[in-house]
Order: structure tokens, then sequence, then C-alpha cells
């Protein structure tokens, strides 16, 4: 048999068109997917991503517990913030969500939330044990909410979480239009936020 023999006259045509037709197919689904990966992963333009923390709110309880405690905020834009809405609008991020021992290496139980852009209006800031796991309560839990620059600290203080599934508000605050606090605004009266999920 010489070589490429097999290329000889005697082709299947149905083969041929087989062939060409799978060739095609594998090419536009490659296509389709290099052309996607831009739409899911869009590239940000710098002027849009704020690189500041300005205001951040952090929360830590005994390293070592099986505690989920959990983080929640709310800016002038009425969205909720916090266990799987890590962000809202362009300004409040929730940055780590800490659940305990539960697939986490590190003993240290501690959440924290910032605000990257100095939007005008109230901000509310929660926290919700969502579980105790067996361990007992109340669970202490050290909350400090800082500002930059002139803002300074806004609160700090312990808070005692007697109940599993227990929101209690922190503390409320708000910004003028020049980003500066008004200090009269800051007070702890109840709002919930887990309601707006």
């Amino acid at each position: 048999m010489a070589p490429f023999e097999f290329f000889g006259e005697e082709r299947d045509p149905a083969g041929i068109a087989f062939r060409d037709v799978l060739f095609l197919m594998v090419f536009s689904l490659i296509v389709v997917i290099f052309l996607l990966t831009f739409l899911i992963n869009p590239i940000n333009n710098p002027e849009e991503v704020p690189l500041r923390t300005e205001i951040l709110i952090e929360a830590t309880w005994p390293s070592g517990t099986a505690y989920d405690v959990d983080l929640w905020g709310m800016g002038p834009d009425g969205q909720p913030v916090g266990w799987g809405i890590f962000a809202a609008g362009p300004s409040l991020n929730l940055e780590r969500d800490d659940r305990g021992i539960i697939n986490d290496s590190s003993q240290l139980n501690y959440e924290w939330m910032s605000i990257r852009n100095l939007d005008p209006g109230e901000y509310t800031i929660n926290l919700h044990l969502y579980s105790e796991y067996d361990e007992p309560l109340p669970v202490p839990v050290q909350v400090r909410v800082t500002g930059k620059g002139d803002i300074g600290e806004i609160y700090s203080g312990e808070i005692l979480m007697k109940r599993r599934k227990d929101e209690i508000t922190i503390v409320r605050f708000s910004l003028d239009r020049d980003g500066d606090l008004i200090p009269d605004s800051i007070h702890n009266l109840k709002k919930a936020i887990l309601a707006h999920r």
C-alpha cells in the first residue's frame, strides 16, 4: 500500500461532510468560549474602582470557637450587604466573611466590611448571630467602626449576642454631601437589614 493511499479516489463524501461539520462545530465552540471570557470577567476602568477604604467596620469574637456571627450593612441606596450579598452599589462591601471554625484554617474569628465611597445619606451596621453551633451563649462580639481623617472613630464597643438569629443594630450614622460625618446622626435605633434581602 502506497503512502497516503487512503486519500485516493474512493473517498466517502458523507464522511468528508461529517468531518467538516464536526470541525466547524468545535472551532465555533472555541471561539464562543474565548469571547465569553471577556463578558464574564469585564475589565474595569481604573477610575471606576475605588482603591481606598474610607470607613472600616470590624467585628471579632472569641478565637477558636464555632460561633457564626455575621456583619450586615446598608448604605444610602437601601441595598443590604452581608453573607451572600457581598457588595451593594459603588461603596459598601463585605470584605471577609467568617463562619467560625467551618471551612476556616485560622483560629481567628474576624469579619470586616468597608465603605469606599463617602456617599451622602444614612449607613446602618448590624450584627446577626446565624448560629452558635452548641457553644455557650451569650457570645461577646467586639465591634469597631472607624473612618479615615476627620471622621475618626464612629463606634467601638462590645455587644453580647444572646440568642440564635438575633439581629442587633450596632450603629447608624449619616454623612453629608461633602463626605463628612454628621455628629448628631450617630445612634443605634433598631433597623432590620435581613428583612430587605
